[in-house]
């Protein structure tokens, strides 16, 4: 399981998207606007530090075209293929910033080790892995979401399930997988003093 450190930076790094989750079902315009608001702040405090992400970008376009396309269109249907499009956005951002090299989770882990590793092969080969098993989570997740809106009349509680589990599956994976990770790099390292 990942440490606390590393959920408050996933946590942190997701919470536009989780308070459109939260808020969302109360109303769509709501958590739109919500979403937005965090999401401009996130992206002020990366510029204010210098470190402006792919993830913390596109998810700032997309919540704030969202809630001017929600206070615009409040009765355009788009609510209902919402969780599809957020799972869309999201897949293509880590499919591109797998792409680039640069895969999202690299922000998140290097505030979990020193600086001489950020750019070391291994560091970035295990959040390319990550962010794969994240990439493949957020495509399947908009699968699933736009076979429920289309089969099942987006059905409350089948969205929220592939919803939570979108989030859960990966990041739980993420935990484990960097552990081990770490637990490699250890022993090579001890290794190689020996």
């Amino acid at each position: 399981m990942p440490t606390r450190g590393v959920l408050v930076n996933y946590v942190r790094g997701f919470a536009p998207w989780l308070c459109y989750a939260a808020l969302s079902p109360v109303d769509w315009r709501l958590g739109f606007c919500v979403a937005a608001v965090v999401a401009v702040l996130l992206l002020a405090g990366q510029v204010r530090a210098g470190r402006v992400d792919l993830l913390g970008a596109a998810t700032c376009g997309f919540f704030v075209v969202m809630a001017a396309v929600s206070l615009a269109f409040p009765k355009s249907g788009l609510d209902t293929w919402t969780c599809v499009l957020a799972n869309g956005v999201l897949a293509v951002t880590a499919l591109a910033s797998l792409m680039v090299r640069r895969p999202f989770t690299l922000s998140i882990a290097r505030t979990q080790v020193p600086e001489e590793f950020w750019n070391a092969p291994r560091f970035v080969q295990v959040n390319m892995v990550l962010t794969s098993v994240w990439t493949a989570a957020f495509a399947a997740s908009a699968v699933a979401c736009a076979l429920i809106v289309h089969y099942a009349h987006a059905a409350t509680v089948p969205l929220v399930v592939v919803q939570v589990l979108a989030f859960v599956v990966p990041f739980v994976f993420s935990g484990r997988y960097a552990d081990r990770a770490k637990a490699r790099a250890a022993a090579h390292t001890a290794g190689e003093a020996a």
